[in-house]
């Protein structure tokens, strides 16, 4: 526990040392150390790890045949997510269970390095170090570096980005950049224009003293500040100006900030904080603080340009409501890392559920070979991984992300005698955090998630009397001789006892499942019965607003491939399951939704849903949203090697069937390093608490299908008004991009 009374003085020393001794341990990793790499299981000879310009890890990889030459593989520490001590991979947990596995690589000297894998989830590097001293250097060294480099991917420096890239462009590292190695740049960055224009900004970057027809680093940020002129930020200071000029006083500043971008608690004294922050030129001390253009630009990269009302982008919501009255962020399949038929299952599938916001996982449970249950995909050809591995990575990873329980979700195919191994199993290794249900949990409404804080539910099939079915306030209670257990799959005692979330099936008549269901029970629809149920105008929403149900996706989805979850939510289903692996369009407005809150995994239902009202009944207009998309910024390639892309963005809302539009803008020509639209588009909503805004960039292509570039989700009920820079979240995996972006104005009329 860290002592209160240190010293200012002491803190600073602390921190000094501290910085030292990354320093020293970064000189160290760049010098590198000989590690052995653990592949197929087996210990491989000793080889050079090393960082190279604090932007790679370089380690040598083998192939099958011996007599094929060592690769060197290099992997950008912004692709790195984390690194573990330990056995703590799918690869090492197989491969101790061997003692003289254990005897050549003891867990004391092994460690992982878990980083971003083009398709599917992502890939594993596991290593052995020939002391713990080494290894615990490593997990230092990488700790750091992963965690600078996740903050960068946050917090968009536009600045430390340019020199970044000017240190890729300088192939001979000389400190310099000729032309050609600008132009080669400048194609890579997705600009194509005339080489006699960028010569001409080329050479009018040179500072006067250094005309040698090369740029260094000052004069490349002036090279990029020339290109990257922005006449949308031009116009907003313009407006923002009391004088109509491109500067912005502290006074222009605070009305700015609090007028247009609705901010509140912004006085004169905070406005120049925030000039002083962002405006980095050295201002004359007689004169009026100013900011410029550059200035501008950091202030739209940073909160103020944030398009999330303040404090939505952290929890917010009342979290002391039942259970049931919340969206719940829910993974399908999650220990699968590709398709459903092959591949195989991984506790990766877990971690990264988890890391992403999932409140509620999936547990596929057979009986294992060795006496515990395993999880694995039924009738197929994926690899099964250890249920006790499972819940020893969903234990040590389940809270980092949020503090609200955990569903785990069994599909119970475990015979009688391993579900009671299962049981023990569930309290030897989750033990306080586990939810035991009190035995009249059937009887009264789920506890609220800040009762349930870093607790795990089980929710599945369990032994149900009669009794637990019936109305609660039935005067008359069942004799001993109606009470009979309702269970057409034995389950063991030990097991039901542990389950807090039973699951129930729905009948034909949801007033009566309203009636006799318990209040922890839960049932499961396919996709296929929900969208029958919203067509039919069943009164599912009577049920929703009391039960938690969750719904999945079609057997027929074999590909993982996602059912769209708007449906599910109009029907107020808490618990919609998405194959966390499979990047697309269904994903991205689960993400956006959730991305709300505090990305906490728990979203509080609108009103309509918790009274049981059908959201389709709302007829009356009450929100007029108008969205100004300005321009793009350092938009990527659809994919790298491709041409310049035509980029164009859809706007589209999702929502009740009378709220869900679309609308484009206009396409640009080979730019996707600033395109420009100036395009206004207007929406008019009824039921603005379950509508969601996406943008979608994409590259017009006219002889196919137009590929995907880059997206942003989020619910219209978190938007702030004002203009906004928007980050992107692009490639195959739809990931957070720190440098691509929309600039955006939000306008909202609310009408009552």
């Amino acid at each position: 526990m860290a002592n209160k009374n240190v010293s200012p003085e002491e803190q600073a020393a602390a921190q000094a040392a501290d910085e030292e001794k990354t320093k020293e341990e970064l000189e160290w990793a760049e010098k590198g150390s000989l590690l052995c790499r653990i592949k197929n299981q087996k210990v491989k000879e000793m080889s050079l790890v090393t960082i190279k310009s604090k932007q790679f890890l370089n380690y040598y990889s083998s192939y099958w045949f011996n007599f094929v030459p060592n690769a060197l593989k290099s992997v950008a520490l912004s692709e790195l997510l984390e690194v573990r001590s330990g056995y703590q991979t799918d690869n090492l947990q197989r491969a101790s269970k061997k003692y003289e596995f254990q005897e050549l690589a003891p867990e004391s000297r092994c460690f992982s390095v878990i980083f971003s894998h083009a398709k599917f989830l992502h890939k594993s590097v596991d290593f052995c170090a020939d002391s713990k001293e080494t290894r615990d250097k490593w997990v230092s060294v990488l700790t750091h570096l992963i965690s600078v480099a996740k903050h960068q991917r946050v917090v968009f420096n536009e600045t430390a980005w340019l020199i970044d890239k000017f240190q890729q462009a300088d192939t001979n590292k000389n400190g310099l950049l000729s032309f050609d190695e600008v132009w080669n740049l400048l194609k890579r960055m997705n600009l194509q224009i005339s080489e006699r224009y960028a010569k001409a900004i080329f050479r009018e970057s040179e500072l006067e003293d250094s005309r040698d027809n090369k740029l260094n680093e000052k004069e490349f940020l002036n090279f990029f500040e020339r290109l990257t002129d922005r006449p949308d930020l031009r116009f907003v200071m313009t407006q923002a100006s009391s004088d109509n000029v491109e500067t912005l006083t502290v006074a222009d500043l605070q009305r700015f900030l609090t007028g247009e971008q609705g901010f509140e608690k912004v006085d004169l004294k905070k406005a120049e904080q925030i000039l002083d922050t962002f405006e980095q030129t050295v201002q004359d001390k007689q004169k009026e603080k100013l900011m410029g253009l550059m200035g501008m630009r950091r202030l739209m990269q940073s909160r103020w340009g944030n398009v999330f009302k303040p404090g939505h982008e952290s929890i917010f919501q009342d979290m002391d409501q039942p259970l049931t009255h919340y969206f719940v962020n829910s993974s399908h399949n999650t220990y699968l890392t590709g398709l459903q038929v092959k591949g195989e299952a991984t506790v990766e599938g877990y971690i990264s559920a988890l890391r992403k916001g999932a409140r509620l996982l999936e547990l596929d449970l057979f009986d294992g070979e060795h006496g515990e249950p395993v999880i694995t995909h039924k009738r197929t050809f994926i690899e099964s991984i250890t249920l006790r591995n499972s819940l020893e990575a969903i234990k040590r990873t389940a809270f980092e992300t949020s503090p609200y329980p955990v569903i785990l979700t069994l599909e119970n195919h475990v015979g009688f005698v391993q579900q009671t191994v299962m049981a023990e199993l569930f309290k030897e290794i989750l033990g306080d955090s586990l939810y035991i249900p009190p035995k009249d949990s059937h009887r009264h409404p789920l506890p609220s998630p800040n009762k349930l804080k870093r607790k795990f539910l089980l929710r599945g099939k369990k032994i149900i009397l009669e009794e637990d079915i019936e109305e609660p306030d039935e005067d008359d209670s069942p004799t001993d001789k109606d009470k009979h257990h309702v269970h057409p799959h034995p389950v063991s005692p030990e097991l039901s006892a542990l389950i807090g979330l039973p699951s129930v099936k729905l009948s034909h008549n949801i007033y009566q499942d309203v009636n006799k269901h318990p209040f922890d029970g839960s049932p499961s629809l396919s996709e296929n019965k929900v969208y029958t149920m919203f067509e039919a105008a069943v009164p599912i929403f009577t049920y929703t607003a009391e039960r938690l149900v969750k719904s999945y996706p079609k057997g027929l989805r074999q590909d993982s491939s996602n059912m769209h979850p708007i449906v599910s939510w109009l029907c107020g289903i808490q618990s919609v399951a998405m194959n966390f692996q499979t990047a697309g369009e269904e994903l991205d407005l689960n993400a956006g939704l959730f991305r709300s809150n505090g990305n906490c995994g728990y979203v509080l239902k609108p009103g309509c849903l918790l009274d049981g009202v059908d959201p389709r009944s709302m007829s009356k207009p009450k929100m007029k949203l108008g969205i100004g998309l300005f321009s793009a910024q350092y938009l990527p390639k659809s994919e790298p090697g491709k041409e310049i892309i035509d980029p164009y963005v859809s706007v589209q809302i999702f929502g009740i069937p009378r709220d869900e539009t679309k609308a484009k803008t206009r396409i640009i020509k080979d730019n996707g390093f600033n395109p420009e639209w100036r395009d206004n588009f207007y929406f008019t909503l009824c039921c603005p608490e379950l509508a969601i805004l996406r943008f979608c960039v994409k590259d017009f292509d006219s002889t196919s299908s137009n590929d995907f570039v880059g997206e942003f989700s989020i619910p219209v009920m978190s938007l702030r008004t004002g203009y906004s820079q928007i980050q992107l979240n692009t490639g195959y995996q739809h990931t957070l991009d720190p440098s691509a972006s929309l600039f955006v104005r939000i306008a909202i009329e609310e009408e009552y």
